[in-house]
């Protein structure tokens, strides 16, 4: 019988890799808390019962804090928030992601109907589901 999981593409595999490495750094700095680490984790797609055996495993290695420079504390969080917006944008969908976006009015009207197109919507479809946003 074939295996009927979920196929991850190799992009998306690698950037969840590395921001589960962030996570990992963060919390053994002290950045996060335990409940933090575990809804960071849940968030980008563990288990409810793997997410705090993954935070126990943290917390049960060594805690060698090496000196990190506020350039490269800074970059790092940068990073960090970079791949959870595209690990979110993977997981609710474009179109949730774009709906956001344009009730926060990060984008216009027009900006968004373009991306709507852009990700295969007719333009009519487009306008249509814009104008449904705009009316809630």
């Amino acid at each position: 019988m074939p295996d009927k999981g979920k196929i991850m593409s190799q992009v998306f595999y690698e950037r969840q890799s590395k921001l589960l490495g962030f996570y990992q750094v963060s919390f053994t700095k002290g950045e996060m808390s335990v409940n933090e680490a575990v809804i960071a984790l849940r968030m980008i797609g563990f288990s409810e019962t793997i997410a705090p055996t993954r935070v126990r495993e943290w917390s049960a290695l060594s805690t060698t804090n090496e000196p990190e420079t506020d350039r490269a504390k800074k970059q790092r969080l940068k990073q960090m928030a970079s791949l959870e917006k595209y690990i979110l944008q993977m997981k609710l969908g474009k179109k949730y992601y774009l709906r956001l976006k344009f009730n926060r009015k990060e984008l216009t009207r027009e900006e968004t109907i373009k991306k709507l197109i852009q990700s295969g919507q007719t333009e009519e479809t487009a306008k249509e589901t814009v104008r449904l946003w705009e009316t809630e």
